[in-house]
């Protein structure tokens, strides 16, 4: 094992913020700015983490909010030369699954005698065809996505009329996996966090183990995932640290249940004493993006231009006229004419909005419109829903 001097620091030019935040030896809230380097400051956290690891009994945990998001972060550490047996990357469900579910089932009676995992596409044939039964309105697996919270399913079905068909349709699917001795991906968080409500020693036992858990996209996390991650960290007492990293001003998924807590709900949640540290330097785009950017920000930090392009032209432009429903003629025309007419690649053009659900029935219309482009969005879910970790 080699220990991160702060010249070795500078020679993998992470500046001085970067460096307090990975050298930091308690627990730490990072709040994070787009293009500030967040995954290379994550990573080289881990790398000075895992050289002060002295038994095999002790882990590091990363959890990631995509598959994508875990392999980048584990093949970065791998880079660098270090030995990652300790080190643990992957979801919150591949970890519930994992390190709560599969050692602690027996302790939950409707898991004593196995379970399985329903994948989506199963899941949607039960619950559309329960949905058959229901009209006034009509209802489809579409509109039966959810999460829990206080221990009920919560509809996220931004269409409240279809709210109370949705909760009998969830019943009804419940009881179909019960039988079926099979559970979905809600369920995995679900039952890993009355395990450890009701069974304090498995959170100690997790605490244990655990020298750091780092968490990454933490404006994405749902109010139960804080539950699970906090209930190991009050069980250690402090022993096993916290690293925390997002942004509010990047929370995409509140519709599905994901919120950006503050560090003060974080501190009582954990009872840890955590340090709140900002990464505030761009180096993605350019002074006017991040002038216009700061419009819209949801915290204090003030974002700095730092990329060798900061001084690029870019060009805003506004259009106050198109109607509501004309939306998506205008976003069909103005991709046409940026690839026909501009010759814009596919891979330059980004269509953003401010929910994921109504963006992804807009990205199924326009992939009936413009079935040249290849689309990489929001579809039927927002995320991948296979488990694994590298």
């Amino acid at each position: 094992m080699w220990a991160f001097s702060m010249d070795q620091f500078s020679l993998l030019k992470l500046n001085d913020e970067q460096i307090l935040a990975a050298n930091y030896p308690g627990s730490v809230f990072l709040t994070a700015c787009p293009g500030s380097g967040k995954t290379r400051t994550l990573t080289y956290k881990i790398a000075v983490e895992l050289q002060k690891i002295s038994s095999h009994r002790e882990f590091l945990v990363a959890i990631t909010y995509t598959h994508r998001a875990a392999d980048e972060i584990m093949e970065r550490v791998e880079n660098l030369g270090l030995e990652t047996k300790q080190l643990w990357v992957g979801t919150i469900h591949s970890f519930c699954l994992e390190w709560i579910l599969k050692p602690y089932s027996i302790y939950v009676p409707r898991l004593q005698s196995g379970f399985n995992l329903i994948n989506q596409p199963d899941a949607d044939a039960i619950l559309d065809d329960i949905c058959k039964d229901f009209n006034g309105p009509k209802i489809t697996s579409l509109d039966c996505g959810y999460f829990f919270q206080n221990d009920k399913p919560v509809p996220i079905s931004s269409d409240k009329e279809k709210h109370e068909n949705i909760k009998l349709v969830l019943k009804k699917y419940f009881r179909t996996l019960r039988k079926t001795r099979k559970i979905d991906f809600e369920l995995i968080l679900y039952f890993a966090a009355k395990l450890l409500r009701e069974h304090p020693p498995i959170a100690s036992a997790l605490s244990a183990l655990f020298r750091l858990v780092l968490i990454d996209e933490y404006q994405d996390t749902k109010e139960i995932q804080y539950q699970i991650v906090c209930s190991i960290f009050r069980a250690g007492l402090g022993k096993t640290k916290a690293f925390i990293v997002g942004d509010p001003n990047q929370a995409i998924f509140k519709t599905l249940g994901g919120y950006p807590i503050e560090v003060q709900h974080f501190r009582e949640l954990s009872g840890l004493a955590i340090t709140e540290l900002s990464l505030v330097q761009n180096y993605r785009s350019s002074s006017k993006i991040i002038d216009y950017y700061a419009h819209f920000s949801l915290s204090n930090v003030n974002v700095v231009a730092a990329s060798d392009d900061k001084d690029y032209p870019s060009l805003i432009t506004y259009n106050t006229t198109i109607s509501a429903k004309f939306v998506e003629d205008e976003i069909v025309r103005l991709v046409r004419y940026s690839m026909d007419d501009l010759n814009i690649q596919q891979s330059q053009i980004c269509i953003v909005g401010p929910q994921w659900q109504s963006l992804a029935q807009l990205t199924r219309r326009l992939m009936a419109r413009l079935p040249q482009c290849d689309f990489d969005g929001p579809g039927m879910v927002p995320f991948g829903r296979e488990l694994g970790r590298r």
